[in-house]
């Protein structure tokens, strides 16, 4: 598919405006951890500019609230162009 100039594709615009989302725990009357994994993180490296490549694991504990996987997704591919160290990135994630 050839890129039109000016024109966004529609996944790029998706992850430039991602935001985590939220809903509501439906079983807040039992303990249970969340997990999720991204085996195919990217960020930039800040010093050198080339692409970093890392495996994030999210695991959580819900109380009233649970993320909501596809904003998850988003917010993770969010970091693809950014220059960050991955130490940084677990704490930006963490926050």
């Amino acid at each position: 598919m050839k890129k039109k100039p000016g024109i966004v594709p529609k996944g790029l615009e998706q992850i430039r405006n991602a935001r985590l989302a939220r809903f509501s725990n439906r079983t807040q009357v039992r303990r249970y951890q969340v997990e999720f994994t991204c085996p195919e993180f990217t960020s930039l490296c800040p010093m050198t500019g080339f692409p970093d490549f890392a495996t994030i694991f999210i695991k959580y504990i819900p109380k009233k609230w649970c993320v909501e996987l596809k904003s998850l997704k988003l917010y993770i591919n969010k970091f693809r162009n950014r220059g960050i160290f991955y130490e940084d990135v677990v704490n930006v994630i963490l926050d």
